[in-house]
């Protein structure tokens, strides 16, 4: 079918409870052969696009269509003229590539905010529209390929991602609180405010007591429907990331994903080199920390 007259009610009905014990490891395992509908695929595609903010066409054609282009080609252009998504171009100034970026409309990221409980993500998840900041949009993008790889990662482990919360989101979340408590009570009130919220969301501080943001963190459960029992702070790191930020990052615990090939070179030569200053031992030696807040699930 090229077309439904109601996409939304159609979207919003084909929540069904197999694909949710699938999503976690099915959507996110590349070239899949499982026989999923058409409206599931779609359905997926649209909560995919509004929870990672932006997505590029490619990867969503690889983890939600099985990398078969021309059905990844028809889903989006359906969820395009359904009003639910826009398709970007985001061009390379260095080598003139362009990359297809896909992003939610408003009204996308209402439906997908609807539909994403059913999917096995919280009911609190926040789900988003339009590109964002451009200078996070390279982040993104590789984020998504991130998060499916961490959750591929989970799932052989029996374990779920409930919910996402992007870089934005938790900033947004500690400025708001933190802002209204040191215009009633201080900054020293506010100052403790803070180290309560990066204590329950488990953001590491520096030597220096500043809080140490991922780009993204997942909670991890259990049970497709449990309580959050872990968090796994994600890094996409570039190739100008500085030796001590990785390093700090590495310490921390955060799973480290490079943004493309030149910057997966410069993570392994850091990581590598940070290993072999510290005779082998210690974070610095690992290329992520997807483990470390796991070890007693």
């Amino acid at each position: 079918m090229s077309r439904f007259p109601e996409p939304r009610e159609d979207l919003r009905q084909d929540q069904r409870a197999p694909s949710r014990e699938r999503g976690h490891r099915g959507e996110f395992a590349g070239r899949e052969s499982e026989r999923r509908s058409f409206q599931d695929r779609l359905q997926a595609s649209l909560v995919d696009v509004a929870v990672h903010r932006a997505v590029a066409s490619r990867d969503l054609v690889d983890r939600q269509f099985g990398g078969h282009l021309f059905a990844g080609r028809r889903g989006i252009d359906n969820l395009k003229k359904s009003g639910l998504v826009e398709e970007h171009e985001l061009r390379d100034t260095k080598t003139a590539r362009i990359t297809k970026v896909l992003t939610a409309t408003p009204a996308g990221q209402r439906l997908a905010g609807e539909v994403a409980p059913g999917r096995g993500w919280a009911a609190d998840q926040r789900t988003w529209s339009g590109l964002g900041k451009s200078a996070d949009l390279k982040h993104d993008l590789a984020l998504y390929r991130a998060i499916g790889e961490t959750r591929q990662r989970l799932a052989e482990r029996g374990l779920h991602v409930r919910r996402l919360r992007l870089d934005a989101e938790m900033r947004s979340e500690m400025m708001k609180r933190t802002e209204a408590v040191r215009a009633a009570r201080g900054r020293d009130a506010a100052d403790a405010l803070r180290e309560e919220i990066a204590e329950r969301l488990q953001l590491p501080l520096d030597d220096k007591g500043a809080i140490l943001w991922p780009d993204a963190q997942i909670e991890v459960a259990r049970l497709p429907d449990g309580p959050t029992e872990a968090r796994v702070n994600i890094e996409i790191t570039t190739e100008n990331y500085s030796r001590a930020s990785i390093a700090a990052k590495a310490a921390a615990g955060f799973a480290l994903f490079p943004a493309g090939a030149k910057a997966a070179r410069h993570l392994a030569s850091t990581l590598s080199s940070l290993s072999s200053s510290n005779g082998g031992a210690g974070g610095g030696g690992r290329r992520g920390g997807i483990e470390d807040g796991l070890l007693d699930l």
